[in-house]
């Protein structure tokens, strides 16, 4: 599905198949917002859904390394030679590391991710992130976004939004917001795998 497409469905909704109401323009607004407002959600509940990977290389002697141009929030980070999870340090710990094993710890600072100690040699690297949809990028032949599995959640969310808009009641967009949440959570928060604290004989 394009996002023309789901505007189409939405103007289905609003009843406004001839385009008197509301522009592509101002329907794509509420549409980018509601994309945006996911990602938070994704990020929030640890919905698997919502993550992405992004793949470098290390350079010897370099420690600084850019975050992807849409990083949000960090996942962790891995080292693929040695299938480890590199530790992340608080700025308060890494101000404080003696002798620190070769890329062993992680910082981030900014746009960049830190690696001590410094790399000697080229290592791959994995972050997994959760990203911030970059909506300016949306037009209307672009495919929709999470490969349009969320793409009913945000055509309700706009629709209501958008009748909604002439009464100007903001206690609506927050009830709005809580369904938004409550629909993804209850159709994807399963996919991820739960962990199950079993008693044993010792507790």
């Amino acid at each position: 599905m394009t996002i023309a497409d789901l505007l189409d469905e939405i103007r289905l909704e609003l009843t406004d198949e001839l385009k008197t109401r509301w522009s592509d323009e101002q329907m794509l607004k509420i549409v980018a917002k509601g994309y945006r407002r996911l990602s938070h959600v994704l990020y929030r509940n640890d919905v698997e859904l919502g993550r992405a990977v992004y793949r470098f290389e290390t350079e010897a002697g370099r420690e600084d390394y850019p975050l992807p141009s849409d990083f949000m929030a960090d996942y962790g980070l891995y080292r693929d030679g040695t299938n480890t999870k590199l530790a992340k340090q608080s700025d308060d710990s890494w101000e404080q590391l003696t002798a620190p094993g070769e890329a062993s710890v992680w910082l981030i600072r900014g746009d960049n991710l830190y690696l001590a100690g410094t790399p000697g040699a080229a290592y791959g690297m994995t972050l997994l992130y959760w990203p911030l949809l970059d909506t300016t990028l949306l037009e209307l032949d672009s495919p929709t976004p999470f490969n349009g599995k969320l793409d009913d959640l945000v055509a309700e969310y706009a629709a209501v939004r958008l009748k909604n808009i002439d009464e100007m009641d903001v206690s609506l967009d927050t009830q709005l917001l809580q369904e938004l949440e409550n629909n993804l959570l209850n159709t994807y928060s399963a996919i991820s795998p739960v962990t199950v604290t079993r008693r044993g004989w010792l507790t």
